[in-house]
């Protein structure tokens, strides 16, 4: 008996088909919570957009939170307050794909998670993400900044930043998984999802037009000197403090905590942390801060052939030294 043919039907969805993906990607600034993000960001649109004064609304508005919860709303039609933090995990990617399938060419976008699975889905992928600035920061300065960003005690800032499994929970986002200071800033060294370029907060401090132009050469935007100098001039530290005080800025906040508080490096060697808050932080960061250049005051960290060597000496002093007692 000839076998059957069977008709295609109209509209089916063939299984084994690939999902097209949008050609625009995203170019992340990602950084831990106030590492320099907001910098990067603010000389990027003022630069990009070709601005003589700095816009931080319309920055907000332009390089958006990947955690904005009214976008995904918008994007995904499903409202944030009926989803788990693991269902936000599972539909992260669907969301950032159908972000790039709606632009009209690359996206630029701040984050501050940690590249990880979540619900079993990697946080970042080369589906939809082009590129990656990385804004690092030393913890002793993010713990000062951090505590009065969230008008917190120190010690509790502390305590956060080294929870492998932390989390920020605020209004008007999806949950982000942040981890710890280390686990952080370490899953971007390591994990290979996309090319990235690495900033130091101290660097952009001490040079930042030297910073800036390898973050223009990194995205490889066209290179215009004039608007360049133009942008340098209208995101110092000053200036965008000035914009914060005159409202331009999408948060309103007291005088007593603003978002732009400082801009300052090494606030924690002028008083700003005790003793045993800066062996804290530094007990639970000193691998990831030593290969990021931050010297360590209070730990020292040895090789474990240097250890067993130390431990060795030590022991033969120890027997050196002994008291023998004869009978």
């Amino acid at each position: 008996m000839a076998e059957e043919k069977k008709t295609p039907v109209a509209g089916a969805k063939n299984p084994f088909a690939k999902q097209k993906l949008p050609t625009s990607r995203i170019s992340w600034i990602q950084s831990y919570p106030r590492s320099g993000n907001s910098w990067i960001r603010a000389f990027l649109h003022t630069y990009m957009a070709k601005l003589d004064e700095v816009n931080l609304p319309n920055m907000g508005r332009a390089f958006a939170h990947d955690s904005n919860a009214n976008i995904f709303e918008a994007l995904m039609r499903e409202e944030v307050s009926r989803l788990k933090p693991a269902d936000i995990g599972e539909k992260r990617s669907e969301f950032l794909i159908r972000a790039c399938a709606q632009a009209k060419g690359d996206l630029v976008m701040r984050s501050h998670m940690m590249q990880t699975d979540w619900s079993g889905r990697a946080t970042f992928h080369p589906n939809f993400s082009r590129a990656a600035v990385v804004v690092v920061r030393d913890p002793r300065d993010i713990a000062i900044s951090l505590a009065s960003d969230m008008g917190m005690p120190i010690d509790a800032a502390i305590a956060n930043m080294n929870q492998p499994q932390f989390a920020l929970l605020a209004k008007g986002t999806t949950p982000q998984p942040i981890g710890s200071w280390t686990r952080n800033v370490m899953s971007w060294a390591l994990r290979p999802s996309m090319p990235r370029l690495f900033v130091r907060f101290e660097d952009l401090v001490e040079n930042p037009r030297r910073e800036m132009l390898r973050v223009v050469q990194f995205l490889n935007l066209n290179l215009d000197f004039v608007q360049f100098d133009k942008a340098l001039a209208a995101t110092t530290f000053d200036k965008m403090a000035e914009a914060e005080k005159a409202g331009n800025y999408g948060n309103i906040r007291s005088e007593e905590r603003p978002f732009f508080r400082s801009g300052k490096a090494g606030q924690w060697r002028e008083g700003g942390l005790t003793h045993k808050q800066i062996s804290e932080i530094e007990q639970a960061n000193a691998q990831a801060m030593l290969i990021l250049g931050y010297q360590l005051e209070t730990v020292e960290v040895i090789s474990q052939d240097e250890a067993k060597a130390r431990q060795e000496a030590a022991a033969a002093e120890a027997a050196a030294g002994a008291v023998v007692i004869e009978e």
